[in-house]
């Protein structure tokens, strides 16, 4: 895995193969997201992960004042070609924006179980004070620690170790930053996603709930959505096989074909996800 720093902005490279951008979700360092890649996936793309300013390898670096700022900083990063963009959770709300700020180096878009508006039940976390405390507890109290698995991950899987303890090691003042950053995304990127650039929506069959309620606008986001058998909040980690199966899928796939209806896109998906018709999601 190598490191590479422009402006600001640090990637970490995992893999081989054509490039692929990946964003992480809140409070996700880049070395987890390249934990999760199966060594099959790796042969055939090298995955750039961002690491998000006060992350990881990133700690030390300021945090940005602004999404689009930082995405076009991470623009200048990558190969002078257009790249797929994968983004997790709200990083696929980064993922949506820099398709929608700049699809001329954007080939084509995914988004992982993604919220298309700022989560309702988050809101309590931007107050003042009492957000750093409801974190903390949530770190740091067996009680809260409980609540937080309960809460984004389903019963009955099995998850690495590692996997559990990244969900409680994070630094809270990161965390209270990118909340109001990925709040103040909907007023500065209103509007339809760019219908030159294809995008896809995975969803876990048993997505987290809390992201249902909504506050602000829904975003107008055209886009296939294939539905993960056994996959919920984190598909990648609770239905690898089907996953990367499917992402894989839509990476090698031809521009042309990525913008096939979705009664097309079953021959271009393994048989665990389930394709649903083509969707405007308001």
């Amino acid at each position: 895995m190598v490191t590479i720093l422009n402006m600001g902005t640090e990637i970490c490279w995992g893999g081989s193969g054509k490039p692929v951008l990946i964003f992480p979700g809140w409070n996700t360092e880049a070395a987890t997201v390249l934990s999760w890649m199966p060594e099959s996936f790796l042969s055939r793309f090298r995955c750039g992960v961002v690491e998000w300013p006060g992350l990881g390898v990133a700690s030390h670096a300021p945090l940005p004042t602004d999404l689009e700022g930082f995405l076009e900083n991470v623009l200048a990063s990558l190969p002078d070609r257009r790249v797929p963009v994968v983004g997790f959770c709200l990083g696929g709300v980064a993922a949506w924006a820099l398709a929608r700020l700049h699809p001329a180096g954007v080939r084509l878009s995914v988004l992982v179980d993604s919220p298309l508006h700022f989560p309702a039940v988050l809101s309590p976390l931007l107050v003042p004070a009492f957000g750093h405390t409801v974190l903390r507890l949530g770190q740091n109290t067996r009680l809260g620690r409980h609540l937080v698995r309960r809460a984004i991950l389903q019963d009955g899987f099995t998850y690495p170790r590692p996997f559990l303890d990244k969900l409680f090691a994070f630094d809270r003042s990161a965390a209270i930053h990118y909340l109001h950053l990925f709040r103040d995304y909907a007023g500065g990127l209103r509007g339809p996603h760019p219908s030159g650039v294809p995008c896809w929506r995975l969803s876990g069959k048993n997505p987290l709930l809390v992201m249902a309620p909504a506050l602000g606008p829904r975003h107008r986001i055209r886009a296939n959505l294939l539905t993960l058998d056994g996959g919920g909040h984190f598909p990648a980690v609770e239905a690898p096989g089907p996953f990367f199966d499917c992402l894989t899928e839509i990476l090698e796939s031809r521009p042309a074909a990525a913008q096939r209806p979705a009664r097309e896109a079953r021959a271009m998906a393994r048989p665990s996800p389930v394709p649903t018709e083509r969707c405007a999601c308001e």
